[in-house]
């Protein structure tokens, strides 16, 4: 049988861990690191706060709620997209007589209602989730402080800094989920990470969310920038394929919240890999 943690030898343990994999979970820290971990916590005007455990479960909950509610204004301007999309294809064919003067108006009402009610939504939202995001990320410095490969300031930074921002808070979130995942992540000598739980969620929302803030900016410089009927139509379904992006992306990461915040809920439970760090009650993971 397989090792159940890394998928690469024979298990050797009776709780299928491999010889390797047994070593690394009797001893997830490398020597010294919970010194390197504690010195860099001194005070200091360049050092952070000691990182503590706290409950990231209710900004969880209030962040699957703007996400839910993102979503479903998304679907709202889904909605006045595809109208809108419509009456510009008719135009674009011909059929100028097909297309009612008032149902322009409203189109145009709609497109301008949604777009601002997802604009104020989103802002919200971002700003719940940065808040969760930067919690969880604390509070995976406590339950492996040698996993980081960024420092915690980027949990938040990460997001508003140009160009970075498509990769940054990805690779805060894959030291998180891998810190908080239930076995700690192998460090090969070859310098390959071999995490113990599968990022195929982290992926796949990152993957998507990038996908539509992209495909938002393209659109939005396409929709004003278009001269005729058909460039607007052009424009208006590349915009639909946003919005569509968005909304998945929402879903995914209502998912990827509740995921890592369960892992972590879970993770406290059993009792912190840095025990001078918090020492939580047996039945309340968190202080």
């Amino acid at each position: 049988m397989l090792c159940t943690h890394c998928r690469h030898f024979e298990a050797t343990a009776g709780d299928g861990l491999c010889d390797i994999c047994t070593v690394a979970t009797a001893a997830p820290h490398r020597p010294g690191s919970a010194r390197r971990f504690a010195g860099s916590q001194r005070s200091g005007s360049s050092q952070p706060p000691a990182a503590h455990l706290r409950s990231p479960v209710g900004l969880a909950q209030a962040t699957v709620v703007m996400l839910a509610v993102s979503a479903a204004a998304g679907l709202f301007t889904l909605y006045s997209v595809l109208s809108a999309y419509g009456l510009v294809s008719d135009i674009a064919a011909g059929a100028f007589e097909a297309v009612d003067q008032d149902d322009l108006d409203l189109a145009d009402r709609l497109l301008v209602a949604s777009g601002r009610l997802q604009f104020v939504l989103e802002i919200a939202t971002a700003v719940v989730f940065v808040c969760w995001f930067h919690r969880v990320r604390v509070n995976a410095e406590v339950f492996g402080p040698q996993e980081h490969r960024m420092r915690r300031g980027w949990a938040v930074w990460g997001w508003f800094v140009p160009v970075v921002n498509l990769w940054f808070p990805r690779r805060v979130a894959a030291d998180v989920w891998d810190a908080s995942a239930p076995l700690p992540t192998l460090s090969l000598a070859d310098g390959t990470r071999m995490p113990s739980s599968s990022h195929l969620l982290l992926n796949s929302w990152w993957l998507t969310w990038v996908a539509a803030a992209l495909t938002d900016r393209l659109s939005g410089r396409s929709v004003r920038g278009a001269d005729t009927p058909a460039e607007l139509r052009e424009a208006m379904g590349m915009l639909g394929v946003a919005e569509v992006l968005w909304v998945v992306a929402a879903v995914l990461a209502v998912l990827f919240v509740r995921r890592l915040t369960r892992m972590q809920d879970d993770k406290a439970r059993r009792g912190p890999l840095v025990a001078a760090a918090v020492r939580p009650a047996p039945n309340h993971p968190f202080p």
